[in-house]
């Protein structure tokens, strides 16, 4: 008699796990294609103007977006609004027409936007380089972890202007250094201009090279002239006077004429050891900046958690886009169907399937739509500086960007695999959808750097970053690799990102939506801590 009340207990807490898991179920029940097709259908239409921050079209789709979250029920940021203003600040930088190099075989002139391009971060209306001093830094890498110090013993860098390799000393390798060929942070250009500051240097040049950038040198020459920063006067000093790239053939030629092989340059500067040399070469460029003041907002709504702890985890999905751009058939729109309005259909309709549940998460969920991801994720950057709850109270990240509508997928694409222990929850839930888990083919781009969470890691939150992108379902993997080398080439950031009814599939779409419910489903009704891997540069960024 005494294992009666035993049992009862065991039959108890059975009872309340099916009970638990028939909510959850019939709460995901509450998407559907319907409504997904709603929302890519408006998000990425001609009314919304490609949703270029300040335009008509921006505004659209964020009052599409309040609207959603007020129907769905989330709560509200301050009083009734779902909106949290960014200051930002549009820089507009004339450059001079040349950059004048003096070097041991004589002056070297490089036109812009063909040989070089150059920007700055400093709010100066007028910089002036005059015959700055040029060392050659490697990498531009300071990683203590790796034995590596690009900037060893470098005197009065106020003066000078590193030439640096862009990517890291692991680009095209099969090793652990660096992670070998999967890009680390220290191989982005955001680094190399960062570090450069904290070295107190006049300036960094990147060396471009497609591979290691992720993109060809028109992607910096379209984006050098004009560029958006958070608003932030007081920050402008610490960054370098010059920030710029050279062309791969530009560099090659300015490392000739220094009696220098850039192969072997290379070769040498991937070493521990590399120490960095002065050029015997000076530069010179000039820019005129006029500055525009304006704002653009985050749409955020978010469910408070139970526990009233703050402890909460934010699902995240850029609304900003392109606008208008170089004509495809006749059309100029970047509607950005894919980039990012799908995304922004899983992010609504996984609220709505939170708001279905019987019982209230334990811990808050955060639904942050942020602006201005494609030019920096300065949006997320001011929401990370003022959060709705405490950032060091944040367990971790869900963003999801460029999910296409090509249907099913048997994989789940993890950008950035093996940083979290993220990675293992989701290996586990996506067996139930019978899917796997892989790394991505193209970690050697860096792209687990170039989305809306990387400003969550830099504070040391966990993230996942992942879809289902490399296995179709129906068409196989070598489908899969042919259709992203189109995207890539032929759609990204174009016109051609745009609906196709007769042939868009949102079975992909779906999974998603049912995935990464049950991931944040576990990661606000459970105690779980996502952890950083040791490996991860950001495993000590928050202990």
């Amino acid at each position: 008699m005494k294992r009666l009340p035993y049992l009862i207990i065991l039959v108890m807490l059975a009872f309340v796990a099916c009970t638990a898991t028939q909510d959850v179920e019939q709460a995901k029940q509450v998407v559907t294609i319907d409504n997904l097709k709603k929302h890519v259908e408006y998000l990425s239409s001609d009314l919304c103007e490609g949703r270029k921050p300040f335009s008509k079209g921006a505004e659209r789709a964020v009052d599409y977006l309040v609207q959603e979250m007020k129907s769905i029920g989330l709560k509200p940021i301050k009083g009734d609004s779902y909106l949290q203003e960014v200051p930002l600040v549009l820089s507009q930088t004339q450059c001079s027409e040349v950059m004048t190099m003096n070097t041991p075989k004589g002056k070297l002139d490089l036109k812009h936007n063909e040989g070089f391009v150059a920007f700055s971060k400093r709010i100066e209306e007028e910089i002036h380089i005059d015959k700055a001093e040029l060392v050659f830094a490697g990498y531009g890498i300071v990683a203590p972890e790796y034995g590596k110090n690009d900037y060893a013993g470098i005197q009065n860098p106020e003066n000078k202007v590193a030439v640096v390799m862009v990517n890291d000393p692991g680009l095209g390798s099969t090793g652990h250094y660096f992670k070998g060929d999967t890009m680390t942070y220290y191989g982005r250009w955001t680094y190399k201009f960062e570090e450069g500051a904290r070295q107190g240097l006049k300036g960094v040049l990147i060396i471009h090279e497609d591979r290691g950038a992720g993109y060809p040198f028109s992607v910096p020459v379209a984006s050098a002239g004009s560029k958006l920063y958070v608003n932030n006067p007081d920050d402008s000093s610490y960054h370098c006077a010059l920030e710029g790239w050279l062309s791969n053939d530009a560099a090659r030629e300015l490392l000739k004429r220094n009696g220098y092989d850039m192969d072997q340059l290379i070769a040498e500067a991937k070493k521990p050891d590399f120490q960095p040399f002065d050029l015997k070469s000076d530069v010179s460029v000039s820019m005129k900046n006029t500055f525009t003041y304006n704002s653009s907002p985050n749409v955020v709504g978010y469910i408070e958690g139970s526990k009233q702890n703050e402890e909460n985890i934010v699902c995240i999905a850029h609304w900003d886009h392109l606008g208008y751009g170089k004509p495809i058939h006749g059309d100029s729109i970047i509607n950005g169907t894919t980039d990012n309005a799908t995304a922004m259909a899983w992010l609504l309709e996984t609220a709505r399937a939170f708001k279905a549940l019987d019982k209230q998460p334990e811990r808050s969920i955060v639904f942050l739509v942020p602006t201005c991801e494609e030019t920096g994720f300065h949006g997320t950057t001011y929401y990370v500086q003022n959060p709705v709850f405490p950032v060091e109270k944040t367990i971790s990240v869900i963003n999801l960007d460029v999910i296409p509508l090509w249907g099913a997928n048997n994989d789940v694409t993890i950008t950035g695999y093996g940083h979290s222990t993220l990675d293992d929850m989701v290996t586990r839930l996506a067996t139930k959808y019978n899917r796997y888990v892989m790394a991505d083919p193209e970690a050697f781009n860096g792209m687990f750097y170039r989305s809306d969470h990387f400003p969550f890691m830099q504070k040391g939150v966990p993230a996942m970053f992942a879809k289902g992108w490399s296995d179709n379902r129906k068409h196989g993997k070598e489908w899969a690799t042919a259709k992203i080398k189109d995207y890539w080439a032929n759609t990204y950031h174009k016109p051609t990102d745009q609906l196709y009814p007769e042939t868009d599939d949102y079975e992909g779409l779906m999974q998603e939506v049912h995935l990464f419910f049950d991931l944040a489903y576990e990661l606000t009704t459970t105690d779980v801590y996502p952890q950083w891997k040791p490996a991860s540069e950001f495993a000590n960024i928050r202990k």
